[in-house]
C-alpha cells in the first residue's frame, strides 16, 4: 500500500511541475513596439495559445503561425521558396529555427525572451552560407 502511495504522489508532483514549467514560460501575446535603433520591424501583434504562435507585423511582416511543440510550420521566404520552422521551448525562451526543406542544416536561429523589464527581445543567428553579425530587435508592449 505504501508503495502504491508512494507511485502516487510521485505522478501528482511529477504533473505539477509539468504544470509549474508551463507557468514560468512568458505569454508574448499582444501588441509590440520596436524601441532603440533597430532598423527591422517596428510593430508586432501576437496571438499566443497553449499550442501555437501567431504573429504579423509592420512593415512587411506577412502573418505566420507556428507550432509551439517543434514540429515543422511550412512558410515561405521573401522570394516565395518553401522555408520549414521549428519553434519549442528551451525553458522561458522561445527558440525558432528555420531551413530549407532540401537541407536539413538550419539556416536561422530566432530566440524570444521577456527581459527584466518586461521587454520582448527578438535575437536572430545566420547560419550557414554568407555570414552575418547576429541581429537583435526589441519590442515594447503597447
Amino acid at each position: 500500500m505504501k508503495f502504491v502511495t508512494l507511485c502516487l504522489a510521485l505522478v501528482v508532483a511529477g504533473f505539477g511541475a509539468v504544470g509549474l514549467a508551463a507557468q514560468d514560460r512568458p505569454n508574448f501575446s499582444g501588441t509590440w513596439i520596436g524601441v532603440g535603433p533597430q532598423q527591422g520591424i517596428r510593430e508586432l501583434t501576437i496571438k499566443q495559445d497553449g499550442s501555437t504562435l501567431s504573429l504579423e507585423g509592420q512593415p512587411d511582416v506577412t502573418k505566420r503561425t507556428f507550432k509551439l511543440d517543434g514540429s515543422e510550420t511550412e512558410m515561405s521566404a521573401p522570394d516565395g521558396k518553401p522555408l520549414l520552422a521549428r519553434a519549442a521551448w528551451e525553458g522561458k525562451t522561445l527558440v525558432v529555427t528555420i531551413h530549407f526543406p532540401e537541407l536539413k542544416q538550419d539556416i536561422r536561429r530566432l530566440t524570444w525572451v521577456i527581459d527584466a523589464d518586461g521587454q520582448l527581445v527578438m535575437e536572430t543567428e545566420f547560419l550557414g552560407g554568407k555570414p552575418q553579425a547576429p541581429s537583435k530587435e526589441i519590442f515594447k508592449r503597447r
